[in-house]
């Protein structure tokens, strides 16, 4: 299997929304950076992004979800 092939995808976007919940308000709620927040929202270097249990757990408990909410694993889209 190519892992290249495949992508970690957050959702957290989806969830805001869901919520009518900002960035910035979830940022103060949960107390983390909101450039950390803004990132995921926006899947900004996912390949590269280390993501802390800590802020994992911040979301599921703030969201009362769990980390397959969250995340998911999709095929990568090729940019042309």
């Amino acid at each position: 299997m190519d892992n290249n092939e495949w992508i970690l995808y957050c959702k957290l976007g989806e969830i805001l929304e869901k919520h009518d919940v900002s960035a910035l308000k979830l940022s103060e709620d949960i107390d983390h950076r909101r450039t950390t927040i803004t990132d995921l929202i926006h899947n900004k270097d996912m390949d590269n992004k280390r993501i802390p249990a800590s802020l994992i757990t911040k979301l599921c408990v703030y969201f009362d979800v769990t980390p397959n909410d969250i995340f998911e694993i999709r095929k990568r889209v090729e940019k042309s």
